[in-house]
């Protein structure tokens, strides 16, 4: 996607900013491409945590995107080197999943890798803009 506007700026009461896309037709994704987009949307924290000193709630949509995305890398679109070229079946919206397709253990890794990539984004993206002002 193809950044068209972002702003801090509260416009209204449900959201304290926002990110303006330009449509795109892509359906197919790099590792790097959902690296890359993971990154971005971690922004809204990183600005929050840099110009307001301390962070909010207003990143709430923005943190499951990522966590809902990152996930994905790991579960259904085998990009994990730890968890392997698997993909697992995502629960059907409105179906309870009684079970997991994947043992305890596969869990903790699966959820050890998603909080190891989330980090590094943040972390990333926290540098790059504090290094910027």
């Amino acid at each position: 996607m193809q950044l068209l506007k972002v702003s801090i700026i509260p416009r209204g009461t449900a959201a304290l900013g926002y990110a303006q896309y330009l449509p795109k037709d892509q359906h197919i994704y790099t590792e790097n491409q959902l690296h890359h987009r993971m990154q971005m949307t971690l922004a809204g924290r990183a600005s929050e945590q840099i110009f307001f000193g301390r962070i909010t709630t207003g990143a709430l949509d923005d943190l499951q995107r990522v966590t809902k995305l990152a996930y994905a890398k790991v579960t259904n679109f085998g990009m994990n080197n730890k968890v392997g070229h698997v993909s697992f079946e995502e629960p059907q919206a409105g179906v309870p999943q009684l079970e997991r397709p994947y043992s305890d253990h596969t869990a903790k890794m699966i959820d050890d890798a998603v909080r190891k990539k989330k980090k590094i984004f943040f972390c990333l993206f926290f540098q790059l803009i504090a290094s910027t002002f």
